[in-house]
């Protein structure tokens, strides 16, 4: 019986020992975020993946810092959200890091948030989102846009910036269906609570979300989305130019024709008709 009790324990002991290396190198390749920087904010303490709070300070503390760069080690994207406190004031802002098996997050507080004084700003600095490209690009006057996206995105995430760090514009996180594109409606408020809509057009573009991908990795990357349009592929273009160049033809022929067709009338024959005055 004893003997038997050993054999259970040391086959115990030794599944264990097998499962060990294999946590470890599931640990191993989980992707990190290894920098980090923002545009109008420096992080107070030198950032390391396995630090996952910080604080940051605000260049400006009346306008709401950016992404700038940053690098991961490892396949994963990252999405960038605000943080607000209970009325809806921006406090810091948080980098998700998300990957096959999961996500992981860094969270950044200001240390000189803005004091708040009511105005009436409530336009956007950007409206962020991966794997999208906003047409025309945003500015103070346009309300609407078009956003293009690959044909099989189905996880849209939108991050809306707002110009002044007191306005508040929620982010919007939807899941889609194959091929559906919506129209989306951002609400930006500024902290005296007058309201500014935008309005987003969503239009699928004849590219995966690893072309785009690929694309947006290569150093001269400008745009995913110029060449996909209508009138710029060369198959319109193509029919553009045959329906011109019939059109030409048709106009050379009517021209011809009318020059060498006989006339049936001679101009010394008398009328057959007389009128009688």
């Amino acid at each position: 019986m004893r003997r038997k009790i050993s054999l259970i324990l040391i086959s115990a002991v030794c599944v264990c020992l097998m499962l060990v290396p294999v946590q470890v190198s599931a640990q191993e390749n989980i992707p990190s975020l290894t920098e980090i920087s923002f545009k109008n904010a420096v992080v107070d303490t030198a950032f390391t993946s396995s630090v996952h709070e910080y604080g940051i300070t605000l260049k400006d503390n009346t306008i709401s810092p950016t992404l700038e760069s940053y690098k991961i080690n490892g396949d994963a994207d990252i999405f960038i959200t605000y943080t607000y406190d209970d009325t809806n004031h921006q406090i810091g802002l948080t980098a998700t890091l998300q990957y096959a098996t999961g996500s992981t997050i860094y969270n950044f507080k200001y240390t000189n948030p803005p004091s708040y004084e009511p105005n009436n700003n409530n336009l956007l600095s950007e409206i962020v989102c991966t794997y999208g490209e906003l047409s025309p690009q945003l500015n103070d006057k346009d309300t609407a846009y078009k956003l293009y996206i690959p044909n099989d995105l189905t996880q849209l995430t939108i991050t809306p910036v707002t110009q002044d760090a007191q306005a508040y514009c929620a982010p919007l996180e939807l899941i889609l269906d194959d091929g559906q594109a919506p129209k989306i409606t951002l609400y930006s408020v500024a902290s005296d609570g007058s309201k500014r809509e935008y309005l987003l057009d969503i239009k699928r573009v004849d590219k995966t979300v690893e072309q785009v991908k690929a694309e947006m990795e290569q150093p001269d990357f400008t745009s995913f989305v110029d060449g996909t349009r209508l009138y710029q592929k060369p198959e319109f273009i193509v029919t553009i130019c045959a329906a011109a160049g019939g059109a030409i033809v048709l106009f050379a022929l009517f021209k011809i024709t009318k020059r060498i067709a006989v006339n049936p009338y001679d101009k010394d024959e008398k009328p057959f008709y007389t009128s009688v005055e």
